[in-house]
């Protein structure tokens, strides 16, 4: 006798049912395909010891348990509650008839306490979908007892031991009482907070009236920036207040971040509709930047720092301290706005649209401002660690921009809020506007240019050296420098803003 049913697989922010098969053999082998003989053992030692635990006898006999697709390697401890339940149902202990309509997912303790595997995919607000589930007419997905955090729209019953479940299967009447156990420890969560980034103003800030102007650009552009400045000049804080100037997610963009969140390992916060921020140390290697496959999820992706501040920004303090190969890997994210990631066992694209800020400092000793000769370091070794910074990942960034020169008084506290509250409402305008004109029509239905602009757009190419992206860069910068003075066309203003932002393309900058 076969017993069929279901699993719940796949990485959280794209799962799947899985169906698991069993049958009862001569033997005392313990079999599952597609996973590793050292998982299966595994697997094996927790199911026997729940079962047992719970008063029900291990079968004297061999068991062959087949996932499918078979062809695909898991190592997922999430298969241990259906394969128990198989189990059950091939001895009679439940009616095998009951399994048809329903999935379940979690890992069996040694005393029989069902718990989430990794990170559990229920706490998320995820839209489960599959073809098994709608050929087979899943209506039910059996799961460990859920955080509070927040209710997946999917049916579900919450058990937190086998013992319970087990006399659920029994006795339809268990599942009212199962219910209710779940908007219980919904309630009892519903407190729990996590915390978030710290919001910055410009008031942190003395002087840099330029770099303050640029950061309200960068913002509502979406204008990647890299800042060079000698340590203390601002440079993390200028991130800060550029995060805090963003507007609140929507809920459909909260929702991306959940699932990717959670594909990660992690839940993002479901209390606050504010942007991801993530500020990944220098020593991150290439895969905690971009992401990577690893054996220990069930389709093997975990998205990196770019992926997990989708939607938000991305911080890389001290950029040229990144690897060589992690700052090349930057290519891709910046100009796609999406990783993908080939293998051998397959491949996936995760997205990528997060606003990129690094940050580092001017020369190797950080004493020096690149204009003036405050430190000890020779010019050559200046060249030799801003090259770490390659042109053609210089040339993705829209705007450079370098601090440590403007420093006048600061401004008045109501004078500071004021424009703080203005430079928000700003942001979140021409943000609102982008969504509504995308590509080529955002040129078309905003601000035109003016004929002395476009002159001076280009001699930006002829001096500058500028390549076809860097005069694009200049254009776009140019355009929401003009949306964001309101103005009705771009000005020369404007151009020569955007184009003095391509520091780098600058060969004389350092002199």
């Amino acid at each position: 006798m076969i017993v069929s049913t279901f699993g719940f697989a796949g990485n959280p922010g794209s799962p799947s049912f899985v169906r698991v098969e069993l049958r009862f053999e001569r033997g005392i082998l313990f079999r599952i395909s597609g996973f590793s003989s050292q998982a299966a053992r595994a697997s094996h030692a927790r199911i026997r010891s729940a079962l047992i635990a719970c008063g029900q006898r291990w079968p004297g006999k061999a068991i062959t348990v087949n996932l499918a697709p078979a062809e695909l390697s898991r190592t997922s401890t999430a298969f241990d509650l259906p394969i128990a339940l198989a189990i059950l149902a091939s001895r009679g202990v439940i009616p095998a008839s009951a399994l048809t309509l329903k999935a379940s997912a979690g890992e069996l303790g040694l005393d029989g306490s069902i718990r989430p595997w990794q990170t559990s995919i229920f706490e998320n607000r995820i839209n489960i979908t599959s073809p098994l589930s709608d050929s087979n007419k899943i209506k039910t997905l059996i799961s460990p007892p859920l955080s509070g955090y927040s209710e997946p729209i999917f049916p579900h019953e919450t058990f937190t031991h086998l013992s319970d479940l087990i006399a659920y299967f029994k006795s339809p009447t268990q599942s009212k009482n199962s219910s209710n156990n779940s908007k219980l420890l919904l309630k009892a969560s519903s407190t729990i907070t996590i915390q978030t980034q710290s919001e910055s103003t410009f008031e942190n800030i003395q002087g840099e009236e330029t770099a303050k102007r640029k950061a309200i650009i960068a913002a509502a552009g979406s204008h990647d920036l890299i800042m060079l400045g000698p340590p203390g000049s601002g440079k993390t804080v200028l991130a800060k207040c550029i995060h805090s100037l963003l507007p609140d997610l929507s809920p459909k963009h909260h929702s991306e971040c959940t699932s990717i969140h959670a594909a990660a390992g992690h839940l993002f916060n479901p209390n606050s509709k504010r942007p991801p921020w993530q500020s990944p140390h220098s020593s991150t290697n290439l895969n905690g930047l971009i992401g990577s496959w690893s054996t220990l999820k069930s389709r093997g992706v975990i998205p990196g720092s770019w992926s997990l501040a989708h939607h938000g920004v991305l911080f890389l303090d001290e950029f040229a301290e990144f690897s060589r190969g992690t700052l090349e890997a930057c290519r891709s994210p910046l100009e796609s706005h999406t990783i993908s990631l080939v293998r051998a066992a397959g491949s996936s694209e995760l997205p990528a649209s997060a606003l990129l800020i690094a940050a580092l400092n001017p020369c190797p000793c950080g004493r020096g401002t690149g204009r003036v000769k405050s430190c000890s370091c020779q010019e050559s070794e200046i060249k030799r660690y801003l090259r770490k910074v390659s042109g053609p990942v210089a040339d993705r960034i829209a705007i450079h921009l370098e601090l440590g020169h403007e420093l006048t008084e600061p401004s008045t506290a109501s004078t500071s809020a004021m424009s703080w509250t203005s430079a928000r409402a700003t942001v979140a305008r021409i943000r609102k506007w982008n969504l509504e004109h995308h590509g080529d029509d955002r040129f078309s239905h905003g601000p035109q240019m003016t004929p002395k602009a476009a002159d001076l757009l280009h001699s930006c190419r002829t001096v500058l050296k500028l390549s076809h992206r860097g005069l694009h860069h200049v254009r776009n910068v140019a355009l929401t420098a003009a949306l964001v003075d309101d103005s009705p066309s771009i000005e020369l203003e404007h151009i020569a803003e955007a184009g003095a932002s391509r520091l780098f393309d600058r060969k004389t900058w350092l002199r």
